[in-house]
């Protein structure tokens, strides 16, 4: 029995965890601006988390269908190229207009968990004004 071959293919289906976009913005990693959201959920021991995902593509509804065998919907994947793993780390701040927001800061990946220089140049996850909080 042959497998199906599944590169270059996926497949979207209704979200049924309790999962909520609370978070938008932009980190720049070693130069590259990737647009991020952040979604609260809970991992798998039930905690609560944020999981950021980086925007890879887009689809629009496909206004000129010639058949019904052509696609609902067209768009643009951008190649996504990891180059390993890199810490983050998150501070709780308010902007001068009294908004809270989210800076973040990524270096490169080391066992040392510290993190000792909250002053230095951070990216910002702007929080949505909304009731919700990250909890940390």
């Amino acid at each position: 029995m042959s497998q199906r071959d599944n590169t270059n293919s996926g497949i979207l289906y209704k979200n049924t965890d309790d999962w909520k976009i609370i978070q938008q913005g932009k980190l720049n990693i070693e130069g590259d601006e990737q647009r991020i959201i952040g979604v609260s959920r809970k991992n798998k021991d039930g905690q609560p988390m944020v999981e950021l995902y980086r925007a890879i593509g887009t689809l629009k509804k496909n206004e000129d269908k010639q058949s019904e065998k052509s696609p609902n919907a067209k768009g643009v994947v951008n190649k996504v190229m990891d180059k390993g793993a890199m810490t983050i780390s998150a501070w709780k701040e308010t902007s001068e207009a009294g908004n809270p927001y989210t800076s973040l800061k990524v270096r490169e990946f080391s066992s040392d968990s510290s993190y000792s220089d909250p002053n230095s140049e951070r990216n910002v996850l702007h929080k949505e004004e909304t009731e919700d909080e990250i909890d940390w």
